[in-house]
C-alpha cells in the first residue's frame, strides 16, 4: 500500500515539472531567446541567446542637421536602421523639428559643438570647447527632453584632446566617440565606389563607429553601405548610454 502511494506521489511531482514547463514555453516566446536587429526596439533581451552575438555597426552622421538630413532620415526609415547624428547646436535652433525626428524614430543625438571653428574650439585651453557643448547641450535638451552627454568633438580626438581637455569632458560628464572606420565621404575627390570600398575593407572588427556626414555623397552611397554591412553580419543600433563602449583615439577608459 505505501509503495502505491509513493508511486502515485511521484506521478503527481511529474506532471506539475512538465505542466510548468509548458506554461514558461507560452509566456515567454521563442522571439524573446535570441538578440536580433529590431527596427522597433534597441533593447536587449534578458533570456540567454541560444545564437552566438552578432556584431554591432554604429552609423554615425555629423555636421547636422542641414538640406540632407531629411533624405537620410528617409532611408534609414526605409531600410529599417537606426543611427546616431552628432549635430551643432545652432543648426538645431534653426530645425528643431528635425531634430526631434531623429528621436522619433529611434536614433540618438549626440553633439558636435556650436561652431566647428578649429581656430576656436583648440585654442590651448579646454574652457571653450567644454562651453560650447554645453551650450549645445542646453539647445538639444530645450528642443527634445534629451539631456545627452556623448560628444563627438569636430576633426577628431588626436592631435587635440591633450590630457588637460580630456580631464575637463569627464569633470563635465561628458562622454567622447571618435570613430573605427572614416569614409573619407567629406573629401571632394571620393566617390561612392571609394567610399563603400572603405566601409567593405575597414569593417573588420566586432564594433564599428562609422563616420559619415549629412551629405549629398553620403545620401547616395547609404543605401549600399547598409547592404554590405548587414551581409557581413552586423546589426545597426543607435548609441545607448547604457551600453557605452569607449571609442577614442587616445584609449582613455573615462571617456
Amino acid at each position: 500500500m505505501i509503495n502505491k502511494w509513493m508511486h502515485f506521489s511521484v506521478m503527481i511531482v511529474v506532471f506539475f515539472v512538465f505542466s510548468s514547463s509548458s506554461v514558461v514555453n507560452a509566456i515567454v516566446p521563442s522571439r524573446l531567446l535570441s538578440f536580433h536587429d529590431n527596427p522597433s526596439s534597441s533593447t536587449v533581451s534578458p533570456f540567454r541567446s541560444e545564437q552566438p552575438p552578432r556584431k554591432i555597426a554604429y552609423l554615425t552622421f555629423d555636421d547636422g542637421p542641414n538640406r540632407y538630413t531629411s533624405q537620410i532620415l528617409k532611408i534609414l526609415r526605409d531600410e529599417g536602421a537606426r543611427a546616431t547624428f552628432f549635430v551643432i547646436g545652432t543648426r538645431v535652433s534653426y530645425d528643431p523639428d528635425i531634430t526631434k525626428q531623429m528621436l522619433q524614430e529611434g536614433h540618438y543625438v549626440g553633439l558636435h559643438s556650436m561652431t566647428h571653428d578649429i581656430k576656436r574650439l583648440y585654442n590651448g585651453t579646454p574652457t571653450t570647447l567644454v562651453h560650447e557643448m554645453e551650450e549645445a547641450h542646453g539647445i538639444v535638451l530645450a528642443a527634445t527632453g534629451l539631456s545627452t552627454q556623448l560628444v563627438r568633438v569636430p576633426y577628431g580626438s588626436k592631435p587635440y584632446l591633450t590630457q588637460t581637455y580630456r580631464d575637463s569632458l569627464v569633470n563635465a560628464h561628458f562622454k567622447l566617440w571618435d570613430w573605427t572606420i572614416d569614409t573619407y565621404d567629406w573629401k571632394s575627390q571620393s566617390s561612392i565606389n571609394s567610399v563603400l570600398q572603405r566601409v567593405t575593407n575597414q569593417s573588420t572588427r566586432d564594433v564599428e563607429v562609422i563616420l559619415m556626414h549629412d551629405s549629398k555623397l553620403t545620401v547616395e552611397a547609404l543605401p549600399q553601405i547598409i547592404s554590405t554591412l548587414r551581409s557581413k553580419g552586423y546589426l545597426l543600433l543607435p548609441y545607448r548610454p547604457s551600453a557605452h563602449v569607449e571609442v577614442n583615439f587616445w584609449h582613455d577608459v573615462r571617456l
